[in-house]
């Protein structure tokens, strides 16, 4: 899920000196947008199209309609952090200190600011896609079985005879004929059956489920001292 990282800065050549430092920290030049000499409506459209606060928006699109350069960096949610702090290397401006900079500020005032800045922590949700995935695999096994086969020979026996025939007998004795004696032999026959023994099948269940999320805020705060070197906090307010 990308997110904003925006940045008003004082002029282009500061901008463009930005965009070369997110560049050289791995930030995509296509995914960043430098704005200047805009129309305070088309400012705070982008602006909002990239979640900001509509009336900040507006603050920013106003002061770009007479100086400064606006930076407006698309990145990863992993790769913001680090985006921002590329761009706090360099001066990064307010609306208000950018009017006041570039003149267009209440005239024949002058003043000097320092800024209270506090972070805050802003937790969103990213969605992830994982889940489980069915293969089917072949394999191969050799497999043994034993089986009883029946077998049957013919065997020959000559076994010596000592008989007289009589004529008549030897007169049938004499001549051609067959004999045949068959024997049966099993062999084994080998087939081959499927048979499912198993199904797996996926399914999905939804759910909610409560996280506390944690991390660490900084805050600048502005201390105000007498010459005489007594101090005191001066007042702060928080800002989004």
């Amino acid at each position: 899920m990308p997110t904003s990282v925006i940045g008003l800065f004082e002029n282009q050549d500061t901008a463009r000196e930005v965009v070369d430092a997110l560049t050289r920290a791995g930030v995509n030049e296509d995914a960043v947008e430098t704005w200047s000499d805009t129309g305070a409506d088309k400012v705070t459209e982008r602006l909002v199209e990239a979640g900001y606060d509509e009336d900040k928006a507006r603050g920013y699109g106003k002061a770009l309609e007479t100086a400064g350069a606006l930076i407006i960096a698309d990145v990863d949610d992993d790769k913001a952090d680090s985006a921002l702090e590329t761009m706090r290397k360099f001066k990064v401006l307010t609306p208000e200190a950018l009017l006041e900079r570039s003149g267009t500020g209440q005239p024949g005032k002058r003043t000097e600011k320092a800024q209270v800045i506090e972070e805050e922590l802003e937790v969103g949700v990213a969605r992830t896609t994982g889940g489980k995935r069915l293969k089917t695999e072949v394999s191969e096994r050799e497999v043994q079985e034993t089986v009883a086969l029946k077998e049957e020979n013919v065997g020959v026996e000559r076994s010596r005879v000592e008989r007289t025939l009589k004529p008549e007998e030897a007169d049938k004795a004499f001549g051609e004929r067959t004999v045949e004696v068959t024997a049966t032999t099993e062999k084994p026959v080998v087939s081959k059956q499927a048979h499912v023994v198993e199904e797996v099948s996926l399914s999905k269940q939804s759910g909610e489920r409560e996280v506390t999320v944690s991390g660490t805020v900084r805050r600048q705060d502005v201390t105000v001292e007498d010459i005489d070197g007594k101090s005191g906090k001066s007042k702060t307010a928080k800002t989004a």
